[in-house]
């Protein structure tokens, strides 16, 4: 008799290949096209996995032994003690900007998270990955007449964001309760630009950029108690947190100008200051999700953050609190994989409202979202293909603000492979 052991060989070339291809997108500044990321640290982005978005971005209670979870790092030990999973998401965002007279349209798509899980002990889960934290994108232009130098044009620019590694542990000391954390790794850039022209004769076109380079860990907490009744039918609760934290940054400005009748700009000044810092303020999150039946599950989540303790350098960001509400509703026809095509899908669908940290003209921006997904298993695998979708809505054309439609598409791929099964052969 001998013994061969396996190790997951076709999820690990797959999560090579995507390492490959992510580990330039992880330091590329994604360029979304929203003016209200001009603010803070850009468009927070929230829970956008694939099998989440469906649900609203619910997750705080959410656990599976065939997916990621790192809302909650306490879901990491809800791993088999065999398996290796692996999940990659492609994200499509679609704005539409309206005011009063004007509208116009953006869009971006890039690599959203990539995440392992796999387990240490029976109850020991390890979960890795690397996701967005924020991302900035934004072009605004005014102008003004003077009577010196004619039309006077302004043009504000901003692009980056930040990213995050992590990884996370995560221990179930008895039956139905876990624990768990996330250690993360905050790095990238938000780099704002400010222009000023004239089509005045000698008027230089001057162009000043102010970067912000971000490179410190930040740190999350979770816990989830499961209540089983039967096999099919379970309660999970679950709670996050998050504590305030300072995190390191360098900042930088340079001060370009750009001579009538040339197309190269000539930088008359850098500077790069010592080490600042920004503040990361406490958040802190509850949920509840419910298995009622082998077909019907759902829950809720609630999650709040103190923003206005935001800063930098401890000058205050002018920014208010957030909070998010978000419901999910998934069905499965069948549970059984040799079903029809139809019957074997999960449908998935979903609400969310809450505020942003943003508060214009005396008026705080809400913003909420509608979301629909579905999961199409492959047969006789627990591997599948994932497809999400969200129409989201932020501000309003009232009070001189900015209206955004927001269309969000996902699509995703998860692989669960048995590992550390030694196969016989006679």
């Amino acid at each position: 008799m001998r013994k061969i052991p396996t190790f997951g060989n076709r999820a690990i070339i797959i999560g090579i290949m995507f390492l490959v291809l992510i580990s330039p997108q992880a330091g590329a500044q994604t360029r979304i096209t929203s003016p209200y990321s001009r603010f803070g640290v850009g468009e927070l982005m929230f829970n956008q996995s694939f099998r989440n978005l469906g649900l609203g971005g619910i997750g705080v209670a959410y656990r599976s032994n065939l997916s990621v979870n790192n809302l909650n790092p306490a879901s990491y030990s809800a791993t088999d003690s065999t398996s290796f999973i692996f999940e990659a998401t492609l994200l499509s965002h679609f704005y539409q900007h309206q005011t009063v007279a004007k509208s116009q349209q953006g869009n971006f798509t890039s690599l959203g998270n990539l995440s392992f899980s796999f387990p240490i002990t029976r109850w020991w889960g390890v979960g890795v990955g690397v996701k967005p934290f924020s991302a900035m994108g934004y072009k605004v232009s005014s102008s003004l007449n003077d009577p010196l130098f004619g039309t006077v044009d302004f043009l504000y620019e901003g692009s980056g964001g930040i990213n995050q590694l992590f990884i996370g542990h995560a221990f179930r000391p008895f039956k139905g309760f876990s624990v768990g954390f996330n250690a993360s790794y905050l790095f990238g850039s938000l780099d704002r630009s400010s222009s000023v022209s004239s089509d005045s004769i000698g008027f230089f076109l001057v162009n000043r950029i102010r970067s912000q380079r971000v490179n410190d860990w930040h740190f999350g907490f979770g816990a989830q108690y499961e209540y089983r009744i039967s096999p099919d039918r379970h309660f999970t609760f679950g709670v996050i947190f998050g504590p305030e934290l300072s995190i390191q940054t360098v900042e930088s400005e340079t001060i370009r100008r750009m001579l009538p009748g040339f197309t190269r700009f000539d930088t008359t000044s850098f500077a790069e200051r010592e080490s600042g810092y920004m503040t990361i303020p406490a958040y802190f999150g509850a949920g509840v999700f419910a298995r009622i039946n082998e077909h019907w599950a759902g829950g809720f989540d609630f999650i709040w953050q103190n923003w206005e303790k935001f800063n930098v350098n401890e000058a205050p960001g002018n920014l208010i609190n957030t909070y998010n509400f978000a419901a999910g509703l998934k069905f499965r026809p069948t549970a059984q994989a040799f079903g029809g095509f139809w019957n074997r899908l999960e449908y998935r669908a979903g609400f969310r409202y809450g505020q942003t940290y943003l508060n214009l003209n005396n008026h705080p921006i809400d913003e909420f979202g509608i979301s629909f997904g579905l999961h199409m298993p492959i047969r006789r695998t627990n591997n599948g293909i994932n497809l999400g979708f969200e129409f989201g809505q932020r501000g309003t054309t009232d009070f001189n603000l900015i209206r955004e439609n927001i269309y969000r598409i996902n699509v995703g791929v998860n692989i669960y492979e048995r590992w550390f099964i030694r196969r016989r052969f006679f």
